[in-house]
């Protein structure tokens, strides 16, 4: 009775406890915005003090959800090992079975087990007890000529197509065969970046020179993911932008919204490849350039390389880089970020691949530790991901209800904002979205709560705005002449008081045009802000514009006696003081207009601040053609000098100032090395 009691023992699972709580975080405007705990390690899966041994070196993990059963591509072991629901081992499939180096393992709905066998090239298919049934090899044709057919991952749709990653590395792309081993073709492949220098190239090149021209292939996608709608989700290493997609049967990324993709619409941004969507923490590390001969700064990308969706559509997502994981919705939105390097519970050695469970738990196959590490959500994560759901589900009564609780437990976290506004909105209610919206600090949310109530308010008040607009059109026709002389006379006495002002109308003006600067700014509405209020720095805003008009005044004076112009210095001070009038008089109105416009509209706004800009040169063009009395053609050579001469003076304060650092700190050395010296 003991040695059965024994062999028993030794056959369980270990017992799953709760690991020590590992507070996560999220992503604000880049920064870092500490979470509460969204995953705690519940237990360990492996094989040790089990009939299969330890594995070595795991390569992939899949879960049946059929069975529960765990697939693990023991790629050191040659072999597939099978768990069940609570990781006991139950058979495998092994070297017998002609595996060799195994690294993707995928289930099918009937049961089949199908092995990425990289060692064989090939597909190889087990029935549901581990006998082999099917071989697939690299199909016949032309396009795979010259490729490295080692199958790595895998996976299977309904029609019994069968989805291929191939390359050593998994860096060929996704090959698409059917069952009688025909090619299909290739599969999400990526776009190429726009690149002028090798269109330049190519078209003066020889053909002999075109033919020896590195080919550039597009960025391959390095691990898949069939969900249960039919969809291929994919991740790719080596993309700057979507690096996560969502694929349909026509290999057309469908994942995220457009209000996150950067440069949507924009012509440039498409053709160089910069549209889409930035998934991941971007860090940035110095390291030395020999040619440079001085320290650059390099970004540090995150690499995925395994994701999975659960039964609520969140998708996990494992960055082999950092070692953590990302979470994020239906919708490409982030919503945790935990793990990191080390032994301890919580983070991981090398994790290489991820599956979703019931109930939102998570199953981490750890190859440093050769492992499987389970996770479970806390209360609040299955709270986020059930409000997500009913979102997407159309249920936004009950994702506001969710929300609501949600964004009460954790007032910092934005996304419960930005999700009960997203219910609100579903449920018209646009000014309460609006204010969750805010919160959240979301802009283009509260852009599209803002156009809706704003279409809404119009209709309302439609009569209303109609008799407004024919009062004001016909006070403005009866009293237009009354206006129109009035302004005139207004502009003759500020063009009188022009002509007899002196030198201090210089700092009135710079300080007038300041103040309208941080007037304009803090009364932008709130979806048009680049930085919030509060971040407004009066120092640094003086700076942007008392600087460069300084220099251009010197600049302007000195170009100008160059050519033998005849504006004094003096002169030159006070009419591009008065230059500024468009930066004075125009950005105030111009931020109230935000407050009736959409992010739709924004066009509009850069249109009218375009024109700011056009008078700001002209008005500037001007100070030199009246006050050095030159030709137009010889100001505007004149002007583009002042240009130039301004960034020269730049340049020679840069390097002043560089040489005074130096020297202080030799000094500051030479003086330290007296008083060591002397003590």
């Amino acid at each position: 009775m003991i040695l059965a009691l024994a062999a028993a023992f030794v056959n369980l699972a270990p017992a799953r406890a709760d690991g020590p709580l590992l507070p996560g975080y999220t992503l604000q405007d880049g920064q870092r915005i500490p979470a509460p705990t969204g995953y705690i390690q519940t237990g360990v899966i492996s094989g040790e003090q089990q009939l299969c041994g330890l594995f070595v070196k795991p390569q992939d993990l899949f879960l049946d959800p059929a069975t529960g059963n765990f697939v693990v591509a023991d790629t050191g072991n040659n072999r597939v090992v099978v768990l069940d629901k609570q990781g006991t081992y139950l058979f495998e499939i092994g070297p017998d079975a002609g595996l060799k180096e195994p690294e993707g393992v995928f289930v099918d709905s009937v049961g089949d087990i199908w092995v990425a066998d990289k060692g064989n090239k090939r597909v190889a298919v087990f029935s549901p007890d581990g006998k082999l049934k099917q071989e697939h090899f690299e199909p016949i044709t032309d396009y795979l000529v010259g490729m490295d057919f080692t199958p790595s991952k895998v996976v299977v749709d309904r029609r019994g197509y069968i989805y291929i990653v191939i390359g050593s590395q998994n860096s060929l792309g996704v090959v698409v065969m059917d069952s009688t081993d025909s090619f299909r073709g290739f599969f999400g492949r990526t776009r190429i970046r726009f690149n002028l220098g090798r269109v330049i190239a190519r078209f003066l090149a020889t053909k002999e020179q075109r033919s020896r021209i590195l080919r550039i292939q597009p960025a391959p996608l390095n691990n898949l993911f069939l969900d249960n709608q039919g969809f291929i989700y994919a991740v790719s290493q080596v993309l700057q932008v979507d690096q996560i997609q969502r694929l349909n049967s026509v290999g057309t990324n469908v994942y995220g919204e457009g209000g996150l993709r950067t440069g949507a619409g924009h012509l440039w941004d498409k053709l160089m490849g910069k549209e889409g969507i930035a998934f991941g923490e971007t860090g940035v590390t110095w390291t030395w350039n020999d040619q440079m001969r001085m320290s650059i700064p390099e970004p540090i990308l995150p690499a995925f390389i395994d994701l999975a969706v659960d039964d609520l559509g969140i998708v996990s997502v494992l960055d082999s880089r950092n070692n953590q994981v990302y979470q994020y919705d239906q919708a490409g939105n982030l919503l945790t970020i935990f793990g990191g390097t080390g032994l301890s519970e919580g983070v991981f050695s090398q994790p290489l691949s991820i599956v979703a469970g019931d109930q939102g738990y998570l199953y981490i196959l750890d190859a440093g530790r050769g492992n499987i590490q389970v996770y479970r959500p806390t209360e609040l994560t299955r709270l986020i991901h059930q409000a997500s759901h009913e979102y997407f589900n159309g249920s936004y009564d009950k994702a506001a209800v969710l929300w609501s609780e949600i964004a009460q437990r954790n007032t910092n976290f934005a996304m419960a904002h930005s999700g009960l506004g997203k219910a609100l909105m579903g449920q018209k209610r646009y000014l309460e979205a609006m204010q969750e919206y805010y919160y959240a600090e979301d802009k283009g949310g509260y852009s599209s709560a803002f156009q809706q109530y704003r279409y809404l308010w119009a209709r309302a008040n439609f009569g209303f705005l109609g008799i407004g607009i024919i009062v004001l059109v016909t006070a403005a026709g009866i009293s237009g002449n009354w206006i129109l002389s009035g302004f005139r006379g207004i502009l003759a006495r500020l063009s009188n008081f022009r002509e007899h002002a002196g030198l201090w109308a210089a700092p009135f003006l710079l300080v007038l045009t300041v103040l309208s600067r941080m007037i304009s700014l803090s009364t932008l509405s709130f979806h048009y802000q680049e930085q919030r209020p509060d971040q407004i720095r009066l120092l640094f805003e003086s700076g942007k514009i008392i600087i460069p008009w300084v220099t251009w005044c010197i600049s302007a004076f000195w170009v100008g006696e160059i050519y033998f112009g005849e504006g004094t210095f003096r002169r030159i001070l006070i009419s591009s003081a008065w230059a500024l009038w468009p930066l004075i008089v125009l950005p105030i109105p111009l931020s109230l207009l935000t407050h009736i416009l959409s992010l739709d509209e924004k066009g509009l706004y850069d249109i009218l601040w375009i024109i700011i800009w056009i008078l700001v040169v002209w008005q500037f063009f001007q100070v030199i053609k009246e006050e050095h009395r030159f030709e137009f053609g010889q100001s505007v050579f004149v002007v583009l000098l002042s240009l130039v001469g301004i960034i020269a003076i730049w340049i020679l304060v840069g390097l002043v100032y560089a040489l005074t650092a130096e020297i202080i700190r030799f000094i500051s050395q030479i003086i330290l090395e007296i008083y060591v010296r002397m003590y």
